[in-house]
């Protein structure tokens, strides 16, 4: 079992990392007092060459292996492909998220269109100072929700630049423990096969646009159908043990999204 912190921070000694490592520390004593091993791997973006997109489109028309930037975004890709959870966190830059969180998500923004990591869950967090971090966790929210990973939840550190790493462990004691726990029983138990309510109304809302070949672009419609998600009697990406009553509440959740947010 693996887990992922990827940290949109080039402050090592920061606050966001530091809550990763609270984060992998407390992940592998659940794992522990499991009798189980687990491998929780910190990533820090600033350590590799992740140049900001171009905005060419070539990897939404033509396919991403048409990207004219050469730098190391598939080392990072490769990480997150090998771990079963994902944690994505990031400082609170000027009301949202820092420039290389957002450049990984711009970069991976053709996966908005064909969804690769449905079979992942991931886990988002912010440090802030002092101002709200609602926004950076929403921008991170949107793109995991977009690119097909089973959501388990959000959650902001308000940590001033005087708080210690003891402190700060006091203070959220109580939140790390819930985070750890949910994530180390999402690896053990793979909870992307139970996918949450807001997953499965997003798969709804995703076939509506890309397995219609009148409004889809054409390798996005091509993506969607070989892999059978074309099929309206599909309601997710892969195989699920979801019960009834939540599936009638996601549809009951994508019906209200398509009527107040989709266009027609």
């Amino acid at each position: 079992m693996k887990a992922l912190i990827i940290i949109g921070s080039g402050r090592k000694k920061g606050n966001t990392s530091m809550v990763a490592s609270l984060l992998k520390r407390n992940i592998e004593k659940k794992a522990s007092e499991d009798g189980k091993n687990v491998e929780v791997e910190k990533l820090f973006l600033a350590d590799y060459n992740l140049k900001h997109c171009l905005g060419c489109r070539n990897c939404m028309d033509r396919g991403e292996d048409k990207c004219p930037l050469t730098d190391e975004l598939y080392k990072i890709k490769s990480k997150i492909d090998a771990a079963d959870v994902i944690i994505f966190g990031s400082p609170v830059y000027v009301d949202n998220v820092s420039s290389m969180m957002k450049a990984l998500i711009d970069r991976l923004a053709y996966i908005c269109h064909r969804q690769e990591f449905y079979m992942k869950s991931a886990f988002v967090y912010s440090t802030s100072g002092g101002s709200s971090t609602k926004k950076t966790n929403n921008t991170i929210v949107g793109a995991l929700l977009s690119w097909g990973f089973n959501f388990l939840g959000r959650s902001g550190f308000i940590i001033s630049h005087h708080d210690t790493k003891e402190e700060t462990e006091k203070k959220y004691k109580s939140s790390l423990a819930k985070i750890s726990k949910k994530v180390y029983r999402s690896m053990k138990q793979k909870s992307f096969r139970r996918p949450s309510i807001i997953s499965l109304a997003i798969f709804k809302l995703q076939q509506r646009e890309r397995a219609n070949p009148e409004k889809a672009h054409p390798l996005d419609y091509k993506y969607w159908k070989e892999r059978g998600w074309d099929n309206p009697k599909i309601n997710y990406y892969s195989e699920h043990q979801t019960g009834i009553p939540k599936l009638i509440l996601s549809r009951i959740l994508y019906r209200t999204i398509s009527l107040l947010f989709v266009k027609n």
